[in-house]
Formats: structure tokens, C-alpha cells, sequence
């Protein structure tokens, strides 16, 4: 770090330690501040890191040299997927140590010792500060990363001016394991024992008889050709069940529950939504909705919370289906315990009082699966059918763009098409464990639509036909060609 951004990081730190130090004589409920804080600019790095897809070596060795980590490319990589950091909305989850400076920024006890007496300009000072030092100090930089620290920045103002708006009340309690002193017994406050619904709900727009119009729009997604062939014979299997009934005649069982295996992008909860739907026309479920929700949404931060915070998500699914994202980080085990057990078995009770009116569906990486479903003896019989998504090949992220093109009044150039095909098709033959799919592409749209933007602004150009045509040149921003 240059001196200014080492002032600036000592500064925030010594105030972290100062907060430690106030919560641990209170013998208040606390989680190490400054260590939150350590990790959260760890996972804001990252996240700059990569908006590129490339992890270079001087950027992990920023990393380490700046907050005291030991990371090498693969266990970088590894725990860049392991976390949340890759998932589309790693932004509408403001790092946990925001709660703390938030609480504590006009505090006497603060303000008195710290030479920054506005703690929230501080603290966004902070990320703004060391992200431009990183930026600075790296050589792999383009405007993929820039774009990420801007967006970055962003979050952070709007959660501190809607905690402002709000009377003091914080975004987002920090997720993970509290501790106190040893010895000391200290009762949970009410503001500590609520939980609050973190997740998506799409409600069921169609109608019983629109099971052929729901079958349409499973044809259209593009790709997909095994998963849409599973689904297929299970509808049909379906059928056949209910005519037997229909007859007299016994039924099969049939698993209702999925596991969604496969990388990000590739469809997943676009499946789970349609199912949902489908089975609703089938008579299966009653109302059809989806309930979207991931390890924040199950897994609370005192102990007690997480089954009332589960029974809570299952309510909100209950003739629906319930869509659990990145499952396996129910798992994940932590040197100090992990409420994350707790919930996956309130889950698997869950599923069968509610066996009638509710179909769970997990997602996830395919190898990282495996631990969840060895989470809980319930969870293997529980879940038999696995659906797995394959990635895109280089002609169907082509048909991805050009549908976000269509949906957003843009189109390409002859000459934009061809060449976003080669791209593409470079693209894939070189993908990682980065490789974002569906998401990729839309990121890809969202460069080139901004490229474009300032080609004709600096052209003087107006007219509408150029106002939605994208050429080669606003495709290579996309690709840092």
C-alpha cells in the first residue's frame, strides 16, 4: 500500500480494535470487528480480481502482502468458488462489518480517540482508497475491474444513506457466529432473536390450463437438451400416474424433490420456476410460486434463530417450490461451529410434514453437492433425482446474446455477429472455473452497450439505426480486444 492508503487502513483498523474492545467489556454478543473487516476487504479484492475472469499473480500477491493472507492461484480459485463471491448477487449483501461501524459511529468512546470523526465516510474511504491502490499496484488491469470498483462503491453508499433514512436501523445483520467472554452469561436483546426473510419470491402467473404454453417455454430455452428431456419423461410419467388413480389402479412413487447440478448461468432457477409452474397444472402443488433463498436466507447468526428463520422460508414455499441456492455452503464446517447443520435439519423435517404441498429443489456445484446430501442421513433418500446443467457451447451463448439483444432494443452489425461468434467460440475453448455462462454473456452486452454509448457520443450520432446497432469495435470492449 502507498502511505496515504496505509493512514487511511490503520486508521479504520485501530477503530475496529477500539469497537472490539467496547463490545468485549460490555460482555455484549460480538464477532471479532476487526477481523470482519480484515475479511471483508479480502473479498472485496477478490471480487475486483475477478471481474476479469484472470487471477494474476500480482494480484494475489496484494492481496497478501496488504491484509496478511497466504493465498497461492488455486486456493484462490477455490475459495473464490466456495464463497459467495461469484454469485450474481454478491452486491445486495453489504459486508458484515458495516453493522458495526454503523452502530458505533457516533459513539464518544469513538469519535474522542479516532482522528476521522465522520466513521461512514471512513469507511467507505477505506474500499475506494485500497481499491484504487490495488488497481494501481497491478499490472492485469482493465476496465472490467474499474467498472467493479465503481459498482462496489455504490453498494456501500446506499446501504449507509438508507441506514441514515432509516432512523439508524442496518441494512443487513452480519451473518455468521457470534461469540462473548467465557464466563460470562448474557441474555440476547429482541432485537437479536428476529429474523428477516432474505430471498426471491416469483409468484405463479399462469393458469391450471396452461400446462402446454409452460411446456412451450421449457422448448425455447436454449440448450438445455438433456434437462429438458428429464423434465419431459417426468411430466409424462406424472400423467400416467394420475390416470391410474383415475382407474383404480396403484401409483408409483415418484421422487418430487431435485438436485440442480451445474455451473453458473446455466439455467438452473429458470428450471426450478417452470417446474414449479407445471407441477401447480398438474394438480401436484397448489399454488405454484417459487421461494428462492440461499445460506443467508436459512442460517442466522444466534443460536436458536436458524430453525425459526427455516420454518419461516418453508411458510413462505408451502405450495410451492422451494429453490435452495449453493446448498453446499449449508455444509461448510467452521472452526467454531457452524449453524449451518441446524438448518438442513430443520429442512429435512420440514420436508416431510410438508411431503404434500412442497417440493424442494438444492443447486450447486456438482462435486460440492455430494457433501450436502451427506449432510444429513434424511437428505440422500430424500433427494434421488439429479438433474445436471451442462455449460453453454459457443453457438448457444450466440443465441443467449442475441436474445439480451432483442430484449433490450439493441441489435448486432453483419460484421458484429461474425465476430462475436469467433470470440465466443475462443471464449469457450479457453473457460475456467470462472466460466459464468448465461451471466457471462449478459456482462458481455452490458460492456459492449456502454462501449457503444461513448462511440457516439464522441461521433456526434444520433440516429436511430445506429442507436441500436453494435459493432465489432463496441464488441471488443467486451472481449479487451
Amino acid at each position: 500500500m502507498d502511505n496515504e492508503t496505509q493512514q487511511v487502513y490503520t486508521a479504520i483498523m485501530s477503530i475496529a480494535d477500539k469497537i472490539d474492545g467496547y463490545l468485549m467489556k460490555n460482555s455484549l454478543y460480538h464477532e471479532s470487528v476487526k477481523e470482519l473487516l480484515r475479511m471483508d476487504l479480502r473479498n472485496f479484492l477478490i471480487f475486483l480480481t475477478i471481474a476479469d475472469h484472470v487471477i494474476a499473480k500480482d494480484e494475489i500477491r496484494y492481496i497478501n502482502k496488504s491484509l496478511g493472507y497466504n493465498f497461492d492461484d488455486a486456493t484462490m480459485r477455490r475459495f473464490a468458488t466456495e464463497s459467495n463471491i461469484l454469485r450474481e448477487d454478491f452486491l445486495n449483501h453489504p459486508p458484515a462489518s458495516m453493522h458495526y461501524f454503523l452502530e458505533h459511529a457516533k459513539d464518544a468512546f469513538i469519535i474522542h480517540e479516532a482522528k476521522y470523526y465522520d466513521i461512514k465516510k471512513l469507511y467507505i474511504m477505506t474500499f475506494q482508497a485500497i481499491g484504487e491502490d490495488f488497481l494501481t499496484n497491478c499490472k492485469h488491469i482493465d476496465m472490467a475491474e474499474v467498472n467493479q470498483l465503481t459498482r462496489y462503491r455504490f453498494m456501500l453508499e446506499s446501504n449507509i444513506n438508507s441506514y441514515l433514512k432509516n432512523g439508524g436501523i442496518t441494512p443487513q445483520r452480519p451473518d455468521s457466529i457470534p461469540f462473548k467472554l467465557k464466563g460470562k452469561e448474557e441474555s440476547i436483546t429482541s432485537d437479536e432473536t428476529e429474523t428477516h426473510f432474505v430471498g426471491n419470491i416469483s409468484e405463479n402467473n399462469k393458469t391450471l390450463d396452461d400446462l402446454d404454453s409452460l411446456l412451450n417455454e421449457l422448448d425455447e430455452l436454449i440448450g438445455l437438451d438433456s434437462v429438458k428431456a428429464e423434465v419431459k419423461n417426468l411430466i409424462n410419467l406424472l400423467k400416467i400416474i394420475d390416470i391410474r388413480k383415475k382407474n383404480g389402479l396403484k401409483a408409483p412413487s415418484v421422487t418430487k424433490h431435485f438436485v440442480f447440478t451445474g455451473n453458473p448461468g446455466t439455467g438452473k432457477t429458470t428450471v426450478a420456476r417452470l417446474l414449479s409452474q407445471i407441477y401447480c397444472s398438474l394438480g401436484i402443488l397448489s399454488k405454484g410460486h417459487l421461494v428462492e433463498v440461499d445460506r443467508s436466507g436459512m442460517v442466522a447468526a444466534y443460536m436458536g434463530q436458524t430453525a425459526i428463520k427455516v420454518k419461516e422460508v418453508i411458510d413462505k414455499a408451502r405450495g410451492g417450490v422451494l429453490f435452495i441456492d449453493e446448498a453446499y455452503s449449508l455444509a461448510n464446517e467452521t472452526p467454531g461451529g457452524d449453524f449451518g447443520q441446524e438448518a438442513i435439519d430443520t429442512l429435512v423435517k420440514a420436508m416431510e410434514d410438508e411431503r404434500e404441498d412442497l417440493i424442494v429443489i438444492v443447486a450447486g456445484y456438482p462435486d460440492l453437492m455430494e457433501n450436502f446430501i451427506k449432510a444429513n442421513p434424511g437428505l440422500k433418500s430424500r433427494f434421488q433425482k439429479t438433474l445436471h446443467f451442462p455449460d453453454y457451447n459457443a453457438e448457444d451463448l450466440f443465441k443467449v446474446f442475441l436474445k439480451f439483444c432483442k430484449e433490450n432494443d439493441y441489435r448486432l452489425s453483419d460484421e458484429a455477429a461474425d465476430y462475436l461468434k469467433l470470440q465466443l467460440e475462443e471464449y469457450v475453448r479457453n473457460a475456467d472455473e470462472y466460466f459464468g455462462n448465461a451471466r457471462d454473456v449478459r456482462n458481455f452486452l452490458d460492456i459492449a452497450i456502454s462501449a457503444q454509448a461513448n462511440r457516439l457520443l464522441e461521433e456526434n450520432t444520433t440516429d436511430p439505426e445506429a442507436l441500436i446497432t453494435l459493432t465489432p469495435a463496441d464488441l471488443a470492449q467486451a472481449f479487451n480486444k
